[in-house]
């Protein structure tokens, strides 16, 4: 979570528009963990093809929406915003992986949603801040709350490298299309760009990998609740780095998120001593 919070800021701090970057993001992404399964002799089975296919279709329109839409409007709404993925994943949380599901734990999304709702509220008078950009952002928490059920259900079949190699490859090809037709420029980057892809490569791709592994090894409901825990991070390090106001609201409800991600995180470990430790 902390390499997500502290990557929100650095995609803005990139020049390349939102198209081109999720492309190169991609395709560096896609040459080194390839290489790195190559270099490990490792191999791709055309059943762990088939299963990383879905995640990896989600998570390259997530990238053309995410980036897009944290180029549009302010970083900590576009954080907060995705970051909702608790409240559309608990469905899946129930029917498709069978994890207890509380009013405990129904009372702990409503206080992360009331805190996330202030710290919007606190948003719309920011200058950077966009109803289209805030749209978009509702589009990239739907591509990757799909992106988090799938991920968990192809981890089960394939080796975190392998997957990452998978996914990222194919979510190129999803991503080459419009970025091709609706880009402006797609010429090779120059060094100072792909310095910068790099950084995201190293900071938010390490969270990509971090997250990807914890899912044979967490309960989605506690993977999609610390979501929540990047919002913050962000939000102070816009103001730090992008000039963007904190209001007291915003502070407000990020403490409120913070408190309600710490209720699941401990009720998760109460579930956990009393049953052990399903988490798939």
């Amino acid at each position: 979570m902390t390499c997500w919070g502290v990557g929100n800021i650095l995609v803005r701090q990139v020049d390349l528009p939102g198209l081109e970057l999720a492309f190169w993001r991609l395709v560096l992404s896609s040459v080194i963990y390839v290489g790195i399964v190559l270099a490990r002799r490792g191999r791709v089975t055309w059943a762990q093809f088939r299963a990383c296919l879905p995640p990896a279709v989600m998570i390259g329109l997530w990238l053309l929406t995410f980036y897009q839409s944290i180029k549009s409007t302010t970083v900590t709404n576009v954080a907060m915003i995705v970051s909702l993925s608790p409240v559309v994943l608990l469905w899946s949380a129930v029917r498709r992986f069978g994890e207890p599901v509380s009013l405990k734990l129904l009372a702990l999304v409503a206080a992360a949603l009331a805190g996330t709702s202030l710290v919007l509220f606190g948003s719309t008078s920011v200058p950077t801040w966009s109803l289209r950009g805030d749209g978009l952002a509702v589009l990239a928490l739907l591509c990757f709350s799909a992106n988090m059920a799938l991920s968990k259900e192809a981890r089960q079949k394939v080796g975190v490298l392998e997957f990452q190699a998978i996914v990222w490859t194919v979510a190129m090809v999803v991503v080459a299309p419009p970025a091709i037709l609706l880009s402006d420029d797609l010429s090779f980057p120059g060094m100072t760009d792909w310095l910068w892809v790099l950084v995201l490569l190293a900071v938010p791709g390490s969270g990509h990998l971090l997250m990807n592994w914890a899912h044979r090894h967490v309960r989605i409901t506690v993977s999609s609740m610390a979501l929540l825990g990047a919002p913050p991070i962000t939000m102070v390090g816009a103001a730090l780095f992008l000039d963007e106001p904190i209001r007291i609201a915003q502070v407000v409800g990020g403490a409120v998120v913070i408190a309600a991600v710490a209720g699941v995180i401990r009720r998760d470990l109460q579930i956990t001593a009393r049953h052990g430790t399903p988490t798939a």
